[in-house]
C-alpha cells in the first residue's frame, strides 16, 4: 500500500490544503504565548472489495482499489493537512512578534471493506485490514508531528522590525517543516516497505 501524504498542490490525489496565516495588528505589551491545544480531527473513508470464495484476495484488491500512483495499485492511501493561524503585535519599539498561534490537523484514511467471500478468506483479511491500518496511523502520527512542530516553532519565533518580513518568514518556516516531514513519510514507507514489514502483506 502507498500513502499520497502532504504532496504539493499540483500533484495528483492531493488533499494538504496549507493555509494562510491571518494577521491581527495590534499595539500591546509583548506577552509570552500561552500554549494551547492542536485542533485534530481523523476520518474514515472505505471503498469496497467484492471477494469470490475461490478467488485471490490480492486480486481482488488489487482490481477493486481506487488508488493509482506512478502505475501502481495501492490498498490504502492517507492524507493529512496543517493549517496554521497566528496573530502578531507591535511594541513601543515598532518591533513585531507573534503572540498566539492556532494550528490544525486534518487526516483521512482510506481502507478496503470486504463483501462475501469464505469465513476464511475474512479472517485473513481482518487481519491484513489490522494491520494495513496500523501503518496508515504511523503516517497520521507523522502528520500530528508536522502540526506540532508547526506550533512550537512559530511560537518560538523572535521578533523582527517589520511585520511584512515576520509574516513571510513564519508561513516559509512552516511550509519547510510541513516539506521535511513529507520526506519523513517517504523514509517510513521505505523502512517497512509500506507496511509489509508491519505485517501489512497479503499473498495470494
Amino acid at each position: 500500500m502507498k500513502d499520497l501524504n502532504c504532496k504539493n498542490a499540483c500533484q495528483p490525489g492531493v488533499t494538504r490544503k496549507l493555509k494562510h496565516a491571518t494577521f491581527l495588528m495590534t499595539l500591546a505589551l509583548m506577552a509570552p504565548i500561552a500554549s494551547a491545544e492542536i485542533s485534530e480531527t481523523l476520518t474514515y473513508s472505505d471503498y469496497e472489495v467484492a471477494a469470490s470464495n475461490s478467488g485471490s484476495l490480492a486480486r481482488a484488491l488489487n482490481n477493486t482499489s481506487p488508488i493509482r500512483h506512478d502505475g501502481q495499485t495501492f490498498h490504502a492511501y492517507t492524507t493529512w493537512r496543517v493549517s496554521w493561524n497566528y496573530r502578531w503585535a507591535a511594541d513601543a519599539n515598532g518591533d513585531c512578534r507573534i503572540i498566539a498561534v492556532s494550528t490544525g490537523l486534518n487526516t483521512t484514511i482510506q481502507l478496503p471493506r470486504l463483501v462475501g467471500g469464505s469465513a476464511g478468506q475474512r479472517e485473513r483479511f481482518q487481519r491484513y485490514l489490522t494491520a494495513l491500518n496500523q501503518h496508515e496511523l504511523g503516517h497520521h502520527e507523522i502528520g500530528r508531528k508536522a502540526a506540532r512542530e508547526v506550533d512550537r516553532q512559530l511560537q518560538a519565533m523572535p521578533a523582527m522590525a517589520d511585520c511584512q518580513r515576520l509574516s513571510s518568514a513564519a508561513n516559509k518556516l512552516a511550509y519547510r517543516i510541513v516539506n521535511q516531514l513529507k520526506d519523513e513519510e517517504r523514509t517510513y514507507d521505505l523502512v517497512t516497505v509500506h507496511g509489509r514489514l508491519q505485517g501489512a502483506r497479503l499473498d495470494y
